[in-house]
């Protein structure tokens, strides 16, 4: 999965010289908590939120001529960080962890392409995952060697399973490796019963949408 395919395209912008009233206006109307703010190239130059526009104003004097000399640039934050499009989006999300933001502005050449927040990529880390879906999940907890995913496939497939998603991530124990699948298309005792067989597999979570349960 890459940032291009959860991203929002042509993001709603501000310009640094903008009235931050009218940045705060925009934020309201589209429901955005962060506008991108670019030059007249269309290059990101910064990034302005609204609480941070919301507390600028709330000290900026009185309301009406003051309010409206001031700037955009006053506000935003100036240090943004970028990410290509083509970037893998597990990377992005060490990004944001790194740098302690929540969005990325996206750019291709110079030129502002789009914008990524951390919301999007819970949603996708969700979709992946088959998030409110009817699905089965099961974590499992096998041996970190050449064959044991294939297998697991194989049980699953024996017994009528369609495997929709699947994630592989290192386990805190030394030499194995955890695996979160969703399955459709078997029902569940059938499909422990299938996959328990595998030797060295330990069943770790069962989540059926309505309940859970550890091991089997």
């Amino acid at each position: 999965m890459l940032v291009k395919d959860c991203m929002t395209t042509n993001p709603i912008t501000v310009r640094p010289e903008s009235d931050p009233l009218a940045a705060l206006a925009l934020l309201k109307c589209g429901k955005f908590r962060r506008l991108p703010v670019v030059d007249a190239l269309g290059r990101p130059v910064g990034v302005i939120t609204r609480a941070d526009l919301e507390l600028f104003l709330s000290k900026a004097g009185s309301p009406g001529i003051v309010k409206r000399q001031h700037r955009v640039d006053q506000v935003m934050k100036q240090r943004v960080v970028t990410v290509s499009p083509e970037c893998p989006l597990e990377e992005a999300a060490e990004l944001m962890i790194k740098n302690k933001v929540g969005s990325l502005l996206v750019v291709e050449g110079e030129r502002l392409a789009g914008i990524i927040t951390e919301t999007d990529i819970f949603r996708q880390f969700a979709a992946v995952l088959g998030g409110s879906t009817a699905s089965l999940r099961i974590t499992v907890q096998v041996f970190n060697v050449p064959g044991q995913l294939a297998e697991l496939a194989g049980r699953i497939a024996s017994v009528g399973g369609n495997i929709t998603s699947v994630v592989a991530y290192s386990s805190s124990t030394p030499g194995r490796t955890n695996i979160t699948l969703r399955v459709e298309g078997s029902d569940r005792e059938t499909l422990l019963q299938a996959i328990s067989g595998q030797s060295g597999l330990e069943i770790r979570h069962v989540w059926d949408g309505s309940a859970s349960a550890a091991g089997s």
